[in-house]
């Protein structure tokens, strides 16, 4: 597990939490007027929990990393919003529950391979009740050619930051692809502190994305392009980096 998900989880955090509300909105129109309690693996520090919670609907995270685990709960509780968050693997878990909807943003799915994704869509599938939707953003590539880097500052409580994120390898045929982070402490008690990784993740084409889904327990029933604003409907053959995938539970 990376340091940036485990000892530096309060920078991750600065760098990482943006304004969600318009994005939430539009995820609690894609579960339906219906659903109530929402489950999401890999919470991380708990921002989308906050923001599912603050709209009256019950969340739950789990994640990996018992320190994200530990700053999502103390970010609820200061918040005063109630949502679930346990320590389990995405990839094996039982919750003795299910839920009316699921979300998984910002290619956090990537993390895993082709073999614990299938596992992975098995359990979740078991979690949701059928016809419930599960929200996924994974990017989609169809070639080799690498977008240029994302950089941005953030800053909280005197601690600013400048943060880069790059795709800096693919490789089609094997189904990786390296991605490298960069978190320069600008100023707090840690300036001059630079974090900078190395995150190996797999490689979706939009015919392997399909291929994978097909043999799931999960059918998708539309794709949205989540680099625009408004989140337009797109085919599912569509690529792109912010991909938002909507799939239905058996």
């Amino acid at each position: 597990m990376s340091s940036l998900y485990k000892d530096d989880v309060e920078l991750y955090d600065i760098a990482f939490t943006w304004d969600i509300d318009d994005e939430v909105a539009w995820l609690v129109e894609r579960f339906g007027p219906s659903c109530k309690t929402v489950l999401e693996p890999g919470s991380g520090t708990g921002r989308m929990l906050e923001a599912l919670a603050l709209r009256g609907l019950a969340p739950c995270g789990i994640d990996t990393s018992s320190e994200m685990v530990a700053f999502s709960r103390a970010r609820l509780s200061e918040a005063g919003v109630h949502a679930g968050v346990m320590l389990a693997d995405m990839t094996d878990f039982q919750l003795g529950m299910r839920f009316d909807a699921a979300v998984c943003p910002i290619n956090t799915l990537s993390l895993l391979t082709e073999r614990e994704l299938a596992s992975h869509l098995v359990l979740m599938a078991a979690h949701l009740v059928p016809g419930a939707r599960y929200l996924v953003q994974v990017g989609l590539f169809d070639s080799d050619e690498l977008p240029p880097p994302n950089d941005w500052e953030a800053e909280r409580d005197g601690t600013k930051l400048r943060i880069e994120w790059a795709l800096v390898g693919r490789d089609l045929a094997a189904r990786r692809e390296r991605h490298r982070s960069r978190i320069e402490v600008l100023a707090g008690p840690r300036q001059g502190d630079v974090l900078d990784e190395v995150h190996e993740m797999t490689s979706w084409a939009s015919s392997t994305w399909r291929e994978g889904i097909a043999v799931s327990p999960f059918t998708q029933v539309a794709a949205y392009d989540g680099g625009d604003r408004a989140r337009p409907k797109v085919e599912l053959e569509h690529g792109g980096g912010l991909m938002w995938h909507e799939l239905v539970a058996a």
